[in-house]
């Protein structure tokens, strides 16, 4: 079977990459080198902000700006008007008001459901709206872990049978163990060691319980690592995050670093030289952090709560994220005794070898091929 394949490449073009953006990338580029007999058009408002590896691939790009609401909008009237692919897929939930049968769309968490606390009332209406239209559009739906199929079955009536759990690689290029006989420009751990979190400053990252935790760690237990956190400010909560900054000691204060967004290259330095990588979010559809960290050979303390103890299985350390206290006690050992540090760096090493980009792109065609082939099959 040889298909016309169409790609949302909207996310790839945007200039900070964050999670849906590198699965995008990586999931697009790992498709072009499994199933290079298939053909490929790209729809995007601009072109990759990022190189995008086509392999051996025939990848076309269909350039076509607007400036806001270009999924709904623009990408409806480009299918309304051109419409040759024989199937679409979205790595995301935003699906065209007018798209092509069949449609196989991700769904990357419910999160907005399962804790609408962490988000804005607008932000709300939107994700309700965007998850309502992906249901009804996708012939298929793909998702990142057990925990959100499952959340998607909780609070949908789409059929289990079409819903694909898929989990994410990691990037081995850039994220993989210290070379001890290389000599990096960052050697920022041997004077101060430090503990290492990504993602927004928001609500749902679980922020304020991250400092108070580390608040307990410096007065408590006189620990000497200092917080060096990767991530611009979220839409929801950064307002109580500030607030708890400004209401800690100077002393503890000063030995947290908000380093804003980083590249990748910046990100897998400062990951590998870590201490150990905390990611205490409120709730991850899966959590890529924590793959790349156990690649890193760092040990990883993650929250209890959705697809994180799926993903960390016995490689890591699970803690209560909504207790600062729970968080604190979870660190500690790492960072007090160097046999468990040891191991789980070992166990994370071999846990990270159970994800794979080629695998998740091998199993990503072949859904969108069974997709086609159930459309076919009903005509």
């Amino acid at each position: 079977m040889n298909l016309h394949i169409g790609l949302d490449g909207s996310r790839i073009a945007k200039a900070h990459y964050t999670g849906t953006e590198h699965y995008s990338h990586q999931i697009f580029e790992q498709m072009f080198r499994v199933a290079p007999h298939h053909r490929y058009t790209i729809y995007a408002p601009a072109l990759s902000t990022k190189p995008l590896k086509t392999a051996n691939a025939q990848v076309d790009w269909r350039i076509i700006p607007f400036p806001k609401l270009w999924t709904h909008v623009r990408l409806s009237a480009e299918f309304l008007m051109h419409c040759h692919t024989d199937v679409l897929f979205i790595p995301s939930h935003t699906v065209p008001l007018i798209h092509p049968t069949p449609t196989v769309s991700t769904i990357h968490d419910l999160g907005f459901k399962r804790f609408p606390e962490y988000y804005s009332r607008l932000e709300r209406v939107y994700q309700e709206f965007g998850l309502t239209q992906a249901l009804r559009a996708s012939t298929r739906i793909i998702t990142f872990s057990a925990a959100t199929k499952r959340d998607i079955l909780h609070y949908t009536q789409f059929p289990a049978s079409k819903i694909h759990v898929i989990h994410h690689g990691v990037d081995r290029e850039i994220f993989h163990p210290v070379d001890p006989l290389s000599k990096p420009s960052l050697r920022i751990h041997e004077y101060m060691p430090y503990l290492y979190s990504i993602g927004r400053l928001e609500a749902k990252k679980n922020t304020v319980q991250l400092l108070r935790a580390f608040r307990i760690l410096k007065e408590k237990y006189q620990m000497p690592h200092h917080l060096v956190i990767a991530g611009t400010p979220g839409q929801y909560g950064y307002a109580e995050i500030e607030q708890v900054l400004k209401e800690l000691p100077q002393n503890t204060r000063d030995d947290i670093h908000l380093l804003g967004y980083l590249s990748d290259q910046a990100h897998a330095t400062w990951l590998r030289f870590a201490s150990c990588l905390v990611f205490v979010s409120g709730f991850e559809g899966f959590g890529l952090p924590i793959v790349e960290a156990m690649a890193s050979g760092i040990p990883v303390v993650a929250s209890n709560i959705s697809s994180m103890p799926e993903i960390v299985g016995p490689a890591g350390i699970l803690v209560n994220h909504t207790r600062a206290e729970a968080i604190a006690e979870g660190i500690l050992p790492l960072l007090k005794r160097q046999y468990v540090q040891k191991s789980l760096q070992s166990k994370g090493l071999e846990r990270a070898k159970q994800f794979s980009w080629e695998r998740a792109a091998l199993t990503t065609v072949g859904v969108l091929e069974s997709a086609v082939q159930e459309v076919r099959n009903a005509h």
